[in-house]
């Protein structure tokens, strides 16, 4: 028997939806389109998909070891997204801190390319026949062109004898061979664009180029439609085993690149069917998940991940391009280091440079790379997304409301902070989280082993343990207290702890002295929006005395950028690519001793030598 439909109603969106009876309300929430904040990918762990039932009733979905909405919310209407049933017709409101809205994008930092010399380039066909006497595909010249001849499909070599003389030709040489992708009359052609995308775990940037200058010309941005499936990889890679999972978060994958494209193409003026090449840089999961890539085995310790571009043609995946453009996605070296850690590099340089460097990217999951010109090792690490602000109580990216900046008098322990857009705070991001961690251990709130000291004035009890009050609930956005509970603390602990126990096994497997390296690349929000003087307090990289710090921006879609208007980079990228060693933590004897070490604040001395923990 089907079972009988039911209409949503979700505020202050006003979105009414139509759902079958007995669906999961965080399933319905995902059929609507509507982002709201499910780090745990719906298992009752993350509590941050709440909701409010303002008409009618609902069923309860109990789930093994969740946790449970406390009686004062539950007496308000609260309930979490995933641990609810739809009955009946029924109306929630989306609260502001579940909604995920207006995120602060970091954009690329500019390169020096040098020549423009993209994969795809036009040519004046000096022959083209006609109808009546066709050339043939063999005889066909393209004026200016040297190299294998070109592929010609039977849908290209009809458009270019009904296209007449004079006319030009498309050529792309990503493929294993040149292929001719589109014809026109010469004349009434538009300029030549292409996509370059960051295709990030929880958003999505790209840009507009014109192939022939290198020019940029838009820039977009969005949230990737695969967050309500589960902000970390892991939690994806689990979801799509499951019945039509990879397809699912396939075509999430798909959507929010088609976003960008259309948001470009339509601020541009032009027709999705104007792009004649993609490049997109991701991690190892997303470039699998991209392209309908089984990703299980990257679960596996030490698995064997393809270090070859990643080459499928746009209509092929779902994305509105020409009919034979090519998506590139620059290669993957390993199962968490991917195409978006090499565009990191060859964006930084580091690859051409005889400096010893590391390079660092926190996000979601984390990317450790050291070397010089003559080689480069990695490692990845699963740092979580504390330090985007995921999985803590009152945490949040960094959108508006979000507390992205905090300051703690070390004396008298008055708390300032900067929040983005100048609103009423509703939560704090990654950058806040750190400024905090770093304050509280310097005005004495937090010991050297990241333990609240329950005799200061601003901690108090919880039901969850003690506590670090922020911001009073009566001077937020959200009437709650906003807070840094120990739980959160240990959270950062753990993600401190296993970025620096990264970067300290390669030092170590190297032999290689903080002291000796002179060049530190922070790439992404990371790198740019954390004060790095905190970052180094606190203990989640080394104290590099010798080092020039440096902040790349999103060096992700610079290295997509880098991969569209240059075959030299695509080529640099592939060559980085196979030659990357990865050392895989998860088997690593040296990571278990060196994480350990990095559980106490700031860690191992001679890692931080002008950095010293008040142990009293």
């Amino acid at each position: 028997m089907e079972p009988h439909s039911v209409q949503v109603i979700f505020q202050p969106m006003n979105r009414v939806v139509t759902v079958p009876a007995g669906i999961p309300l965080l399933a319905a929430l995902r059929d609507a389109g509507i982002q709201i904040e499910s780090i745990c990918g719906g298992k009752g762990l993350c509590r941050k998909c709440r909701v409010i039932l303002d008409k009618g009733q609902c069923g309860y979905l109990p789930q093994e070891g969740a946790h449970r909405m406390s009686p004062e919310e539950q007496a308000r209407g609260y309930y979490y997204a995933c641990q609810v049933r739809i009955t009946s017709d029924c109306e929630f409101t989306i609260p502001v801190e579940s909604r995920i809205d207006t995120p602060k994008i970091l954009l690329s930092s500019r390169m020096d390319i040098g020549k423009i010399l993209p994969a795809v380039t036009r040519y004046r066909i000096e022959s083209p026949g006609s109808p009546d006497m066709p050339v043939s595909k063999r005889s066909l010249r393209l004026s200016g062109y040297s190299g294998p001849r070109p592929q010609v499909s039977e849908e290209m070599y009809r458009a270019l004898l009904s296209c007449g003389a004079p006319a030009v030709a498309t050529v792309s040489v990503s493929g294993e061979m040149p292929e001719i992708i589109r014809v026109e009359p010469e004349g009434s052609n538009s300029p030549l664009y292409g996509v370059a995308a960051d295709l990030g775990t929880t958003t999505v940037v790209g840009c507009l180029v014109n192939l022939a200058t290198g020019e940029i010309e838009e820039t977009a941005s969005t949230l990737n439609r695969q967050i309500t499936y589960g902000e970390e990889l892991i939690t994806r890679i689990g979801y799509s085993g499951m019945r039509d999972g990879l397809a699912t978060l396939q075509r999430a994958a798909a959507g929010s690149v088609r976003e960008i494209i259309s948001q470009l193409t339509g601020r541009a003026g032009i027709r999705p069917t104007d792009i004649a090449d993609i490049t997109v840089a991701a991690n190892t999961v997303m470039n699998h998940l991209l392209c309908g890539i089984e990703p299980d085995y990257l679960e596996m310790a030490n698995a064997p991940v393809p270090r070859r571009p990643i080459l499928k043609k746009a209509a092929e995946i779902g994305l509105e391009a020409g009919p034979d453009t090519f998506v590139y996605c620059l290669p993957n070296v390993s199962r968490f280091v991917g195409g978006d850690a090499v565009g990191d590099v060859i964006s930084s340089s580091m690859h051409t440079s005889s400096d010893l460097s590391l390079l660092i990217d926190m996000g979601t999951n984390g990317e450790i790379i050291l070397g010089n010109s003559e080689w480069q090792a990695s490692v990845s690490c699963a740092s979580g997304p504390a330090f985007e602000g995921g999985g803590l109580t009152s945490g949040m990216r960094a959108m508006r409301g979000a507390i992205e900046h905090i300051r703690i008098d070390p004396v008298t322990s008055e708390l300032t902070f900067d929040v983005i857009g100048n609103v009423p705070p509703r939560g704090i991001c990654g950058s806040g989280i750190i400024d905090a961690a770093a304050e509280m251990v310097e005005a004495g709130i937090l010991d050297f082993a990241g333990k609240l000291r329950e005799g200061h004035p601003g901690v108090r009890r919880t039901t969850e343990g003690p506590a670090y009050l922020v911001v009073p609930a009566h001077l937020t956005g959200v009437n709650r207290d906003i807070l840094i509970t120990q739980r959160d603390i240990d959270y950062l602990m753990d993600s401190k702890a296993a970025t620096c126990g990264g970067i300290a096994v390669l030092l170590k497997k190297y032999k290689i002295r903080p002291s000796d390296i002179r060049q530190v690349y922070l790439a992404g929000a990371f790198g740019t929006y954390a004060d790095i003087r905190n970052i180094v307090r606190f203990g989640i990289i080394p104290d590099f005395v010798n080092a020039n710090m440096q902040t790349i921006g999103n060096g992700s879609l610079s290295g997509a950028y880098a991969a569209l208007v240059s075959q030299e980079y695509r080529k640099a990228a592939e060559e980085v690519a196979e030659k990357m060693v990865y050392i895989d933590l998860l088997v690593d004897n040296d990571f278990i001793e060196e994480y350990s070490a990095a559980l106490y604040i700031p860690g191992r001395r001679e890692l931080f030598p002008r950095y010293r923990p008040d142990t009293s």
